[in-house]
């Protein structure tokens, strides 16, 4: 049994405080007919099952609609729908629900992250650590990562490199220029060594160009 210890309105919620310090929260007209009162006590088993009939529901359409925007990793699902209140089972039989029906998958999702943010001209340690704030295992990073051509992120450097360089050519100093675009990558995610070879790389083919120019 547990009893209800206190129940309070927080903007457009209601909290439902219980005697074994779990906290619920629900909407307003969630309660109404049900004559649920302060210092009450309820079968623990019914209460829960109680709190699952009014939350998932909600708790699923609200997934579907980060879906229907973009994918979305199962750690972030997880995020939104904990901090809208639903509780941590209702949260995990949403993300069941939708990775048994495939609409959740963090292999995909890691994958098509990468090749997303790779276009955008970063580099992978910058997209390893978005990955990680989404909820992506070490692990399955590690696997993404090795299923990509080695060329790829370093053409997607160069392709960088030429735009910075572009964008710095003048009468400044070279050396300064080289430290602002091995610079610029680095922070682009890209490594020391990926960042030099593309500023050369860059720094060469424009010197190339001035020449037949």
């Amino acid at each position: 049994m547990v009893r209800i210890a206190e129940i309070k309105k927080v903007r457009s919620l209601v909290c439902i405080l219980l005697d074994n310090g779990e906290t619920y929260w629900l909407f307003p007209e969630d309660l109404a007919g049900t004559g649920f009162a302060e210092n009450q006590e309820y079968d623990s088993g019914a209460f829960d099952q109680w709190i699952k009939i009014r939350q998932f529901p909600r708790a699923l359409n609200l997934a579907v609609s980060m879906l229907a925007r973009r994918p979305c990793s199962k750690g972030e699902i997880l995020h939104k729908l904990l901090s809208r209140k639903f509780t941590g089972e209702v949260a995990e039989l949403v993300v069941y629900k939708l990775e048994k029906e495939n609409l959740v998958n963090d292999v995909e999702f890691c994958d098509q992250w990468i090749r997303y943010r790779l276009g955008r001209g970063y580099g992978l340690s910058v997209i390893h650590q978005e990955l990680r704030i989404k909820g992506i295992s070490e692990e399955m990073i590690s696997a993404a990562f090795d299923r990509l051509d080695p060329d790829e992120g370093r053409e997607n450097a160069f392709h960088m490199a030429r735009k910075c360089w572009k964008r710095i050519m003048g009468g400044e100093d070279v050396r300064k220029s080289r430290q602002k675009v091995i610079a610029f990558l680095v922070r682009k995610g890209y490594d020391w060594d990926t960042a030099r070879e593309a500023c050369r790389k860059a720094e060469d083919e424009l010197n190339e160009n001035s020449r037949t120019d």
